[in-house]
């Protein structure tokens, strides 16, 4: 009877405390607020202040001025990014009819890229422009991309398919960009400013003291939006050019550093009561950099490698706490090239619990001349016998999502990227490009029409109308 009321004892005892385990944790995962933030919106939170921390960090070496990088759109390829100066690029995507069954491949846009040269060059100076042609039925669409650097200052115009200019005008100071502003460009004028920043320097040593920042700018995944109203943030440095302070409309953080020491240091980040509402330690040791910074929402852990002052391996880890969580692997060649991108997600709500587990892999390839030679991306879905960290997960499915294969000529210049993927149909619904074939090329678009009506976005949206029988 005694041995039978303790094991009873144990076993409720057990469930008990696993019972207050998980209760505390969905109390807390209740309490979080929702930890959305979208740059514009006029909200925020400790994931800002730690996502400025970063960015201050490259400030230094001064503003970036003009549109977001494609690369910082998107993790798949682009080809856009391999077309050189004096050439073209033309774009033959898939087009599919029922039950995703594709048709064939059909010419859709075109890419030029020229030095900027006579009237351009007298107006905005040494630089490039890229042009897009886009077609649209019997007709095509134009955009222009303009980008000119001087020894005082940078600019960027871009003049999107609906016709809608926006110009960024950046002036540098000690050799760095220290202040840029964006506005509407129409009929050779600014109509209304878009955004402005700017950098505040030390007269004398040149160090950064101070940045302010506002914009009617919002990036939602990859696309550009203007809204009506600006927000605005401001940043302090200290004399080692270390943010100290952010503010932006009411909320304001502070960073408190461990040492001066460069190399390895913490900091805290507090709110204005001076409640710690996230930290980010940086260790290097050897060959061996050590990263983690994070929030009560998330926390990550980077790990980079080096040999012979070059990076060879890195790995992270993040927890986004009742959420997901991330695991992550690249590896690089001696030339410094990205040859692995490994990423394994799961889903979890409480800790311990694990669903949903799929990994993205890309692998790229080189040649002896150092040019890329394949790009090959995989989706690996797995499964586990019972949703739990102590079940290892099974590969259930591996699926070849793009293969991009990249031809040269003999003098080692780019002739086309095709993709030999193995299932198409994966690709789309994987939300990849569509991108079947890019051709390179030299030489201007010629004997094209220009459309006339103006441009609806929605257009390829709409069903055609099939002609009767009687027409």
């Amino acid at each position: 009877m005694k041995k039978s009321l303790k094991i009873l004892l144990i076993v409720v005892a057990s469930f008990l405390l696993v019972v207050a385990f998980y209760g505390y944790h969905l109390f807390r995962a209740i309490s979080l607020d929702p930890g959305v933030y979208l740059s514009g919106d006029g909200s925020g939170g400790p994931e800002s202040a730690l996502s400025m921390l970063s960015f201050s960090q490259n400030l230094p070496k001064g503003i970036v001025c003009g549109t977001l990088p494609s690369h910082l759109r998107a993790e798949y390829l682009e080809p856009l990014d391999y077309l050189e100066t004096g050439a073209a690029a033309e774009y033959f995507f898939k087009t599919y009819g029922i039950n995703e069954k594709r048709i064939e491949s059909k010419f859709s846009q075109r890419y030029e890229k020229d030095s900027l040269e006579g009237e351009l060059r007298s107006k905005w100076g040494e630089g490039t422009v890229i042009t897009r042609y886009v077609k649209e039925d019997s007709c095509f669409r134009i955009s222009k991309e303009i980008k000119a650097e001087a020894a005082d200052s940078v600019v960027s115009l871009k003049t999107d398919l609906s016709g809608d200019s926006s110009l960024y005008v950046g002036k540098r100071k000690n050799g760095i960009v220290t202040e840029c502003v964006a506005c509407k460009w129409h009929d050779g004028r600014c109509d209304e400013v878009i955004s402005e920043n700017k950098m505040e320097l030390d007269p004398v040593s040149g160090k950064l003291l101070g940045y302010a920042f506002k914009t009617r700018e919002t990036y939602v995944e990859g696309s550009l939006y203007v809204g009506n109203e600006f927000y605005a943030d401001k940043m302090l440095f200290d004399s080692l050019q270390r943010l100290v302070e952010y503010e932006y409309g009411d909320r304001v953080f502070h960073y408190e550093y461990s040492s001066n020491d460069t190399t390895n240091y913490s900091v805290n980040i507090l709110d204005k009561s001076g409640r710690k509402v996230g930290f980010y330690k940086r260790k290097l040791k050897e060959n061996r950099e050590t990263v983690r910074y994070g929030t009560d929402r998330y926390e990550e852990e980077i790990n980079r490698y080096f040999e012979n002052g070059k990076l060879t391996k890195e790995t992270s880890k993040k927890f986004d706490f009742y959420k997901s969580v991330m695991s992550r692997v690249k590896l690089f060649n001696p030339a410094g090239d990205e040859v692995l991108d490994s990423t394994f997600y799961e889903e979890t709500f409480l800790p311990g619990l694990r669903m949903d587990s799929y990994a993205g892999i890309i692998k790229r390839e080189y040649g002896e001349n150092g040019k890329l030679k394949n790009y090959v991306q995989f989706e690996e879905r797995f499964v586990r016998p019972f949703p739990f960290i102590f079940f290892p997960p099974l590969s259930e499915s591996r699926k070849e999502v793009v293969r991009f294969v990249f031809a040269y000529d003999d003098a080692g210049q780019l002739l086309s990227i095709t993709d030999a993927s193995e299932d198409e149909n994966w690709a789309l619904r994987a939300g990849l490009p569509a991108m079947r074939r890019v051709v390179f090329s030299k030489g201007k678009f010629e004997n094209f029409e220009e459309c006339k009506e103006p441009y609806d976005p929605l257009k390829r949206l709409k069903p055609k109308r099939r002609a009767s029988k009687q027409e």
